[in-house]
């Protein structure tokens, strides 16, 4: 897997070198640099935590009364790290939207159990992101997880999460931002999170995203900040950007 950088192919472990390197060169010349991941999808694969939701949706009493066939498919369902939320899964497993009831029942399930603290513990961090995040603390940048995810439905949950995988988190250096209510639109949420106070106590931030709905606004009003492509599994609802450095790991040896 390659990235390109300026109209050069290079190494994702290369380019995420190139920022550790950056990072401590501004930092020994008393220059504060800011590295801004999301979570969901760019940190974390969430994955096994709609896998989770699906089997539980297969084990309630209710459920299983109404689709026995459909929720005994469900118990052994295989979720891909690709997905984005349920719908292939389920036609890979047979369950296509032949089924409009049962899909309407699922969908119901999952919106009421994926966006709450109990089930973020089934996240999975990617492949030494926890390593790469805490490498960038220590080549001396400060760091924010900035998501989608809203406080009163998810704060506790995605903090104790970053506490579990050892993530740097809940010090000056290292804040969580969460949406204050979930009504908000993640996209302007983060866009307005780059503010001009903000942007004018570091010499550099670099922004880590998998959405490219997200990153085609901030790209739009902060063309100052340099944004990494991670490229897991998005909406769909925009094309995923062809001239970004682009990563799907934070191994720095491949």
């Amino acid at each position: 897997m390659v990235a390109w950088l300026n109209g050069l192919v290079t190494q994702p472990s290369a380019h995420l070198k190139n920022i550790l390197s950056e990072i401590h060169r501004r930092h020994q010349s008393g220059q504060k640099s800011l590295v801004v991941f999301d979570l969901d999808s760019t940190l974390f694969d969430v994955s096994p935590r709609i896998q989770k939701i699906l089997q539980d949706f297969s084990q309630d009493k209710t459920h299983r009364a109404q689709f026995p066939e459909s929720c005994q498919i469900l118990e052994s369902i295989e979720m891909w790290k690709q997905d984005w939320g349920f719908k292939d899964a389920l036609a890979r497993a047979g369950l296509g939207d032949h089924h409009p009831d049962f899909h309407l029942a699922v969908k119901n399930f999952w919106s009421k159990t994926f966006f709450t603290n109990e089930y973020l513990e089934y996240d999975m961090p990617y492949d030494g992101a926890c390593e790469y995040v805490q490498a960038v603390q220590a080549a001396g940048a400060d760091i924010s997880y900035l998501t989608g995810r809203d406080i009163p439905r998810m704060g506790p949950g995605s903090l104790s999460v970053l506490k579990k995988w050892k993530f740097p988190v809940g010090e000056e250096q290292a804040q969580l931002v969460l949406k204050p209510q979930k009504e908000m639109d993640d996209a302007q949420f983060k866009v307005d999170y780059f503010s001009p106070a903000l942007k004018k106590q570091f010499s550099k931030i670099w922004f880590f995203e998998n959405e490219p709905v997200n990153i085609d606004l901030v790209r739009k009003v902060h063309p100052d900040i340099e944004v990494v492509f991670f490229d897991s599994t998005h909406s769909g609802l925009s094309q995923a950007p062809l001239d970004l450095p682009t990563i799907m790991h934070y191994l720095l040896e491949e």
